[in-house]
């Protein structure tokens, strides 16, 4: 039987590794924002505790002390805003990222349906062929056969 091959074996080849590409893109692009994510709650968590501190002190320290801590707040602050920003951007990205593996996907699998049609319809084939050359050597068989009709 006649090996099978498609013309677009190679195109399906190249799909699938850049499915899997897109794929791993995704996995980073998740991981990077749930670093993000916990950089920022980390930094939360600072100036909560730093403002917790201050209002254990009595307020003569407390009133010093403030102007510090207030400070310090509003730059941690704007570093979790330029986190947000960043987590924003990140996950603009991850849109435009997943859209580009689905479609991605879309095509590896329309061409692995055309592929195993392919390869139906030439299995098909083949089998007639096959069919075809065992008739007829029967068909040649039994015209030498002696007594044969083809004989008289």
């Amino acid at each position: 039987m006649k090996r099978f091959q498609w013309p677009l074996q190679r195109l399906l080849n190249v799909t699938r590794q850049r499915e899997l590409a897109r794929r791993a893109e995704l996995l980073g692009l998740f991981r990077e924002m749930a670093r993000v994510r916990q950089e920022i709650v980390h930094r939360k968590r600072i100036i909560l505790v730093s403002l917790n501190e201050l209002g254990r002190h009595a307020l003569q320290e407390r009133i010093p002390r403030q102007e510090v801590v207030m400070s310090c707040s509003a730059v941690r602050q704007k570093e979790i805003d330029r986190l947000q920003e960043r987590l924003e951007a990140m996950e603009s990205e991850l849109r435009q990222k997943t859209d580009q593996f689905i479609k991605t996907k879309k095509v590896r699998e329309n061409l692995e349906k055309m592929r195993e049609r392919a390869k139906q319809t030439h299995l098909r084939e083949q089998l007639k062929l096959e069919q075809k050359a065992l008739d007829e050597s029967a068909h040649v068989s039994f015209a030498r056969r002696p007594g044969s009709r083809a004989d008289r």
